[in-house]
């Protein structure tokens, strides 16, 4: 176990000079997604002076998952996840490293106690590495936990519903102060009924004095609790259980002031084991020189920080590639799915949209590359609820004010609108505007159909119905509306890219037509887009065009320019 007075010999060996005086490329994305805090805050000072190379637990999540996927072809099916946390209930949320990990690894077998340790042992790790598929993986996550609270605190942390900070974590805090207390020496009765903090205070009993000399005791105990984990937990892992390789992804997982914020973790350990083989680190993998240099020593990087950054957490492509460099060509400014929705979501939190104030609908091409899991529509109706489908082909909102009247009549009390609108267009691996491969066929098609075969109507002159017992409507109403435009989106460089946007405006237009505010005393919030349908197995992006609230009696405001990149 290494010992706790060599907390600052960890700050020297993980942090660059003054890291908590620096801004990067990802201090300043981190914070406009809104997980992260300000950059000059307090917060955000103690975070990355006594925790440098912290990140958001999504960030950890989604580099290894990548990693490990492409790498060594591990899966949701071949996979075992463990864990070793502590249980308190604030490393469990929403966005915390251990509850992403087990939403996409599956199941999970919760292998700590109190502190974070692994107490399950050595029988415990043998049931569970026995149940792993044939030549198949297992990734253990481990750490201890520490708060920092809104003013910098480190050790605080405010819990949901109470008024005053308490300590994070409990135990470790508890411990350190009762060996201090006891003079490195606690009573040696050790409680059946409390082994777990027995083995706590046991192990702080040697290092509490040296934590109290450090600059920030409650920071040393941090470390010195995670010393503590990894000892155990490399006692008790192994790899006799089959071909299969043994991931471990160690580090302190850092309780951020709630609501305001995600959790972060300092991963610390990051190996692959494997029987007969050498062991890899690759803490290296969650290091981008690129986001994480001082923006002050390094403005150029600014210029292409949303970018870069949304590269390294693996939701857009490297700037290389053909797709990439087609989509900021011809949308620039095109956000993925996932940080879309974030920065959307930190920016309606402050008018007041909650999940329970607000209804949320769409009006989007019903075609079924539209609603990946990772995609925008369906990232919105996880995180607001029941969704109401308006659109039909290309995106408009055939509905009607029938349809909105209906809809809008549903609203709560006082409660909000949100509306998700927009056409579609394909770009394929080599860069083609308006393909895209569909799953399970062997060639390109268009994406989107309906509007490319619209657009080819009115060049060749076939504006009318098929016939007199065609039924097609709304096919019929977009040849309409792209026909006064089609000579002139083939005289353009990308007519596939022109059309798209020209079938925006479309959507628009039927849009503001038929909603209105006569439902309430709430907020209309309309996202109008681009959806842009990347080559697998990356992201879907969105080009933004429209972002407003509307409320009855008031002056629209228009918010899209806080869904632009800056510089």
């Amino acid at each position: 176990v290494v010992a706790a007075s060599s907390f600052l010999d960890v700050i020297e060996a993980n942090s660059k000079p003054a890291r908590e005086k620096q801004e990067t490329a990802q201090d300043k994305v981190f914070h406009w997604l809104g997980r992260a805090p300000k950059p000059g805050s307090k917060c955000f000072e103690a975070l990355h002076k006594y925790f440098p190379g912290s990140l958001p637990g999504a960030a950890v999540h989604l580099r290894s998952k990548a990693l490990l996927e492409d790498k060594y072809g591990m899966n949701p099916k071949n996979t075992l996840l463990g864990t070793s946390f502590c249980p308190d209930e604030i490393n469990n949320n929403e966005f915390d490293l251990p509850t992403l990990m087990r939403n996409y690894w599956g199941n999970v077998f919760p292998m700590g106690g109190i502190g974070g340790s692994p107490y399950v042992g050595e029988t415990g790790f043998k049931a569970f590495s026995s149940h792993v598929a044939e030549d198949g993986h297992i990734v253990v996550v481990f750490g201890p936990h520490v708060g920092i609270s809104e003013d910098g605190e480190v050790g605080k942390y405010l819990r949901e519903g109470q008024g005053s900070t308490s300590t994070a974590c409990g135990a470790v805090v508890g411990a350190y102060n009762a060996c201090l207390a006891a003079g490195g020496d606690p009573s040696s009765d050790e409680d059946i009924y409390d082994m777990q903090m027995n083995e706590i205070m046991s192990e702080f009993a040697k290092h509490a004095a040296a934590i109290s000399e450090t600059e920030n005791p409650m920071a040393s105990s941090a470390y010195a609790a995670f010393y503590m984990v990894l000892d155990r937990m490399r006692k008790i892992v192994n790899t006799d259980f089959g071909s299969g390789k043994l991931v471990l992804i160690g580090g302190i997982q850092i309780n951020m002031p709630h609501g305001s914020m995600d959790d972060h973790f300092l991963p610390l350990v990051f190996e692959v084991h494997q029987s007969g083989a050498e062991s890899e680190d690759l803490l290296d993998n969650f290091s981008d020189i690129a986001t994480q240099q001082d923006l002050k020593l390094c403005p150029w990087q600014g210029k292409t920080s949303l970018r870069e950054v949304f590269s390294f957490m693996t939701w857009s492509p490297p700037s290389n590639y053909p797709a990439y460099q087609a989509m900021h060509k011809y949308f620039p400014g095109a956000l993925p799915s996932q940080a879309l929705h974030e920065r959307k979501r930190s920016i309606l939190k402050k008018y007041g949209f909650t999940k329970q104030n607000t209804l949320m609908a769409t009006s989007l091409c019903p075609d079924e590359i539209n609603h990946d899991p990772s995609d925008l529509p369906v990232i919105m109706q996880n995180h607001w609820g029941d969704v109401f489908p308006m659109g039909g082909i290309s995106g408009a909102p055939f509905v009607g004010k029938t349809g909105f009247k209906a809809f809008s009549s549903h609203v709560p009390e006082d409660g909000n609108i949100i509306i998700l609108f927009g056409p579609h267009v394909g770009i394929s691996p080599d860069g083609e505007v308006g393909a895209c491969m569909r799953h399970g066929q062997g060639k390109m098609s268009t994406a989107c159909g309906a509007v490319v075969g619209a657009y080819k109507a009115a060049l060749s002159g076939a504006t009318d119905p098929e016939g007199s017992d065609a039924y097609d409507k709304q096919m019929d109403w977009i040849v309409s509306k792209i026909a006064p435009h089609a000579k002139a989106i083939e005289q353009t460089a990308s007519p596939m890219a022109a059309l798209s946007h020209t079938s925006y405006n479309i959507v628009r237009d039927k849009m503001f037509k038929i909603v209105n505010n006569d439902f309430g005393s709430g907020w209309l919030c309309l996202v109008g887009c681009i959806q842009i349908n990347m080559p697998d197995p990356l992201e879907d992006h969105f080009y933004p065009c429209t972002f407003e609230l509307r409320k009855a009696g008031e002056q629209t405001i228009d918010l899209l320019h806080e869904l632009k990149e800056f510089s």
